[in-house]
Order: C-alpha cells, then sequence, then structure tokens
C-alpha cells in the first residue's frame, strides 16, 4: 500500500470512527479530540443531532460499548482490555465492557480456500483429506473449520480473515495519535500513561494476530498438561501451521457455562468446578505461565468431564518477581505485617518509594489487613484482597502493571464461572496447599541461605562499580555534558489557555486587517467592480464576515464568553 493509499485509508477511518461516536452520542469525546474537521459541516455550525429514541433508553456505558462493537475488531479487543483495568474505568463501563461480542458472520469459503493455498503453496485438496466449507466458529480475526488430515486425525483449522491485519495496523495508528494528544492536551490522562496502555495492547493484538505465536503457547500448555487426566490441551500440527493459518486437534465439549447441558449429561458441576481451579493454580503457582483468556466459549467439558482449553492467543505469565512479591503480601497479611505488604507493593512496581509514605495510604492498607488478618481460610478471598488492594492504590496514584492486572482479571472471571458451577465454591480453601507450600519455601534454610548469598554478592556490584559511577559523573561536569532534567507541573493548563487565546486573537487581527484592507480598496474605486465597488473590497469584507461569523460561534460554543 502507497502512502497516497494509507493516507486515504486512514482519512476514511478517522471519519468512521468519528460519524459512530457522535452517532452513539460522543460527539464531545470527537470535540475534546479536535477531530470536527471530520465532521459534516452542518455538524460544525449546529452541533451534534438528538440522540435517536431508541439510544436515549441506553446508558452511556451500553451505547460506549455499542460504538465499539460496531467499530469492529480492534476496537472490540481495546475494550475487552479496558475492562481488565478497574483501577481506571467506571464498575458500569467494565460490567458492559465484559460483554463486548466478537461474532461477525463467516466470510466466503472461496476466501478461506484462497488464503490457506496462498500459505502452503499447494491446493487445499492436497493438503487435507476433507475440508469442510462450513465455519463450525466464526469472530472478526478468523473463523475455524473442521478438517481431517492425511494421516486421518480429526482437526480444527483456524484461518484469518483477509485484510484484517491492515485494519488492525490502521486502528493501532490512530489510537496511538489519540492518546499522544490526550496525553498532551487532556489533563485528566496523564496520570493513567495511556501511551504506555495503547502501545502494550497493540503488543498484545499483534501477538494475536500471529497464529505462530498462539501455536507456541499452545504447544507449551499441551507439554505443562501432558499426563494429566483431568485437562486436555489441543496437540498442535506444526505441519501447517503459518501466520495466517492455525491447525490443531479438534476436540469436542460442552462450553464450561452451559449448565443445562452440563446438567443433562450428568456431569458433577462442583467436580468440574475444582478441576478448573486447580488447573488455574498450576498454571500460576507451578508453571508460571495461565490462560489469560478464560472466556465460557474457550473451557469445553468433554464426555469424560475432563477440561478442554481453546484459544491460546492471549497468555499471561507469572515470574519470579510477581510470584515473590504475591508471596510476601500472603506472608504480610498472616503476619498482619504492614511494613512487608508495602515493600512488596513498591517491588512489584505498585508505588513508588515516595507514594508509600502517604499516611492516608498507610492507614487504607492496615484496614484492608486488618479485615483479613486471624480469619479462618474459610472466610479469606484472596482474589477480593487483591483487587481492593489495586483499588487503594489506583485511588493513591499508583500504577499498576498490567501483568498484575491481567492476573486479577483473569482469576476474577475463573471465580465467575466457578460459583455458577458451584455456589459453595471457595477458592481460598483449594488455593491454600499452594500458598502454605509458597509460605514454607520462603522460610526454609535453602531459601535464606539463597537470598543471603545474593545480597551479598548485589552488595559487592555495588560496591565496584560505585567508584566507575562516581568518576562517570564527575567526568561529565568537567566536559560540560551533564544534564540536570527539571520538570515542570501544573503548568500544562496555563499553557493550553494562552495557546487558545492567542490564536482567537491572531485570528481578530486578521480579520481587522481584511476589514481595514477592503476598506481602503473600496476607495481607490479600482476594476473590477460591481455597482461601482471593486469586487477585491466586496470579497474581503465577505471574507472578514465568514471568518467573524467562525470566531463568534466558537467563542459561544466554548461557554467562556
Amino acid at each position: 500500500m502507497d502512502l497516497l493509499d494509507r493516507e486515504n485509508a486512514y482519512v476514511k477511518r478517522y471519519r468512521k470512527i468519528v460519524n459512530v461516536l457522535v452517532r452513539y452520542g460522543f460527539g464531545y469525546l470527537v470535540d475534546r479530540f479536535r477531530l470536527r474537521p471530520l465532521r459534516s459541516l452542518r455538524e460544525r455550525i449546529t452541533g451534534q443531532e438528538p440522540l435517536r429514541e431508541q439510544l436515549l433508553a441506553l446508558s452511556e456505558a451500553e451505547r460506549l460499548r455499542l460504538a465499539l462493537e460496531e467499530l469492529g475488531t480492534t476496537f472490540i479487543k481495546f475494550g475487552q482490555i479496558l475492562s481488565t483495568r478497574y483501577d481506571i474505568v467506571p464498575e458500569e463501563f467494565i460490567n458492559e465492557m465484559v460483554k463486548l461480542q466478537d461474532r461477525v458472520p463467516p466470510f466466503d469459503y472461496s476466501e478461506v480456500k484462497r488464503v490457506i493455498e496462498n500459505e502452503f503453496r499447494r491446493s487445499i485438496e492436497e493438503i487435507f483429506l476433507s475440508f469442510d466449507p462450513e465455519p463450525i466458529a466464526a469472530a472478526s480475526i478468523g473463523q475455524v473449520h473442521r478438517a481431517r488430515l492425511p494421516g486421518g486425525e480429526e482437526a480444527a483449522v483456524k484461518v484469518m480473515r483477509p485484510g484484517i491485519e491492515r485494519m488492525i495496523e490502521i486502528d493501532l495508528s490512530i489510537l496511538m495519535s489519540l492518546a499522544k494528544f490526550a496525553e498532551k492536551h487532556v489533563k485528566e490522562s496523564r496520570s493513567y500513561n495511556v501511551v504506555g496502555f495503547v502501545e502494550e495492547f497493540s503488543r498484545i493484538i499483534r501477538l494475536e494476530i500471529d497464529y505462530i505465536h498462539e501455536a507456541r503457547n499452545a504447544d507449551n500448555f499441551y507439554l505443562n498438561f501432558e499426563g494429566s487426566t483431568t485437562v486436555r490441551i489441543p496437540r498442535i500440527y506444526w505441519k501447517y501451521i503459518t501466520k495466517h493459518a492455525l491447525t490443531m486437534e479438534y476436540l469436542e465439549g460442552i462450553k464450561v457455562s452451559d449448565l443445562e447441558q452440563l446438567e443433562g449429561a450428568g456431569h458433577d458441576k462442583k467436580r468440574i468446578s475444582r478441576i478448573l481451579t486447580n488447573a488455574y493454580l498450576k498454571m500460576i503457582f507451578e508453571d508460571g505461565f495461565y490462560h489469560a483468556d478464560p472466556h465460557p466459549g474457550n473451557i469445553l467439558v468433554s464426555r469424560d468431564e475432563t477440561i478442554v482449553f481453546l484459544d491460546f492467543g492471549m497468555a499471561g505469565y507469572v515470574d519470579p518477581v510477581l510470584r515473590e512479591n504475591l508471596a510476601d503480601i500472603m506472608i504480610a497479611i498472616r503476619k498482619n505485617d504492614i511494613d512487608l505488604l508495602i515493600e512488596s507493593i513498591i517491588e512489584l512496581g505498585l508505588i513508588s518509594h515516595i507514594g508509600a509514605e502517604s499516611p492516608m495510604l498507610r492507614i487504607q492498607l492496615e484496614e484492608l489487613v486488618n479485615r483479613y488478618y486471624g480469619l479462618s481460610i474459610k472466610f479469606t478471598d484472596p482474589i477480593e484482597f487483591l483487587q481492593e488492594l489495586i483499588r487503594i492504590i489506583s485511588k493513591s496514584g499508583g500504577i499498576i502493571p498490567t501483568n498484575v492486572m491481567l492476573l486479577s482479571k483473569t482469576l476474577s472471571i475463573v471465580n465467575e464461572i466457578n460459583r455458577k458451577l458451584d455456589p459453595d465454591y471457595n477458592f481460598a480453601e483449594l488455593a491454600e496447599p499452594y500458598f502454605n507450600k509458597i509460605i514454607q519455601e520462603r522460610t526454609g534454610i535453602s531459601y535464606l541461605t539463597g537470598e543471603t548469598t545474593k545480597i551479598a554478592w548485589d552488595f559487592i556490584r555495588l560496591v565496584k562499580a560505585f567508584p566507575k559511577r562516581i568518576n562517570h559523573i564527575l567526568a561529565q561536569a568537567e566536559k560540560g555534558t551533564l544534564k540536570i532534567e527539571l520538570e515542570h507541573r501544573g503548568l500544562e493548563t496555563v499553557t493550553e489557555k494562552l495557546d487558545v487565546v492567542s490564536n482567537r486573537l491572531s485570528f481578530s487581527l486578521i480579520i481587522a486587517a481584511l476589514i481595514v484592507g477592503s476598506s481602503l480598496i473600496i476607495q481607490t474605486r479600482m476594476s473590477p467592480s460591481l455597482w461601482g465597488v471593486p469586487l477585491l473590497g466586496v470579497f474581503g469584507y465577505l471574507l472578514a464576515g465568514i471568518f467573524g461569523m467562525g470566531l463568534i460561534i466558537s467563542i459561544l460554543r466554548s461557554g467562556k464568553w
């Protein structure tokens, strides 16, 4: 796609986004992001049209969900990621974002055939013994067909929707430009690192449209659960994998959320709940690698009552730092040790050392720990504790890392599924053996010896590096290259207001110049003329009138006059 085509595609997509937002009652966002030039001339002068009657009955959160669904893949995925950020997104919006539907009509079999044959450089009849032209599932990124491999294996083939990568890249560019604008001009957004959020979202969705990445994830899960009698992961057929086509073992089952079918098949829902929870506890605490999209459609229950996981595009990691600090948080609750809790959340990057000195934050954390301290494991909920901790920190100005939010949201969704399967479900009771094992490891001689050795080596490295760092600073000072950065805070609003004032003043001077110049031209009686009045002077008055009306409308619409 050449530069001109790309620019045209961006403009068309921008216009589509603006039109959808305006139609669903979000014209104020269009104005806030200075996208008014993409609106119609009538709307720019008269303002946004009243909402259609059927939309008036809906809440703002419902209208936003419908708008995102209409805007397609990127915005649906963006809304789904937003639903994990209950630290920054109001609850009513989160409740709507989790309802986002990623279901679209399937694309034609001729397109499926073309994608597969382009990817494998062979005809579809040469690749598969049979290939069902009717999809068994369809979403905005791709759709799934049932097939049979030359060896006779039943397979599910996921094929990427043609043109979806190009559309996603355009949308990501637009989102990034809006994020940068917000960070620069929208004061409320500066504490949320919107550019960083869009960058992380871009990374996630680009991985989702790479089926080789999904196949690697699936392979890792397959190896982690190899030999399990309660969990099944589809086998990946690497010979039939490309970036745009994914072939895996075909596994059947009932959706874990379909309670009626589970009961009809005679399945023990309590047992299924325990299997699902233990699978996640293993993934998080033993493997450090977990399925991060536990949508009910991605978890099936087979005939022999094993759990089947599908769709591995989104996976989460529990790295050693996160695992260590989660253990410290658990120990802090058990020992009622507020200092250990604060140290742990500093290590996780939730707050800075400066933020930890806030008396109000300390009081709120003490209240939280006291609420759980001394309670029987039956009455504690680690997921609820983590969510409350995140809310407290976010309200105190802390920034929640994506890996922490993803883990919290994943566990929350699994919790919801389990509570429907088993009203008596208690995550804490099932998780207790894992928590106890971690605590025992943390208090064991081998762990303490290892930590002592590590601290000693860190100290030795610090002492060795200290003279070099001092010498480096002094050398920079001698050369005059030492830089000290100062950051001003609170002046952005003043700068923005000065920009508006200077722009209006410049516009007023241009209008005044047009009026004065046109008056002088009229006095010359130069040609051409209309009824004895020079046309150039008339044109100047007309232009000044248009500019003047535009300035007046801008001032009136701002409400500051």
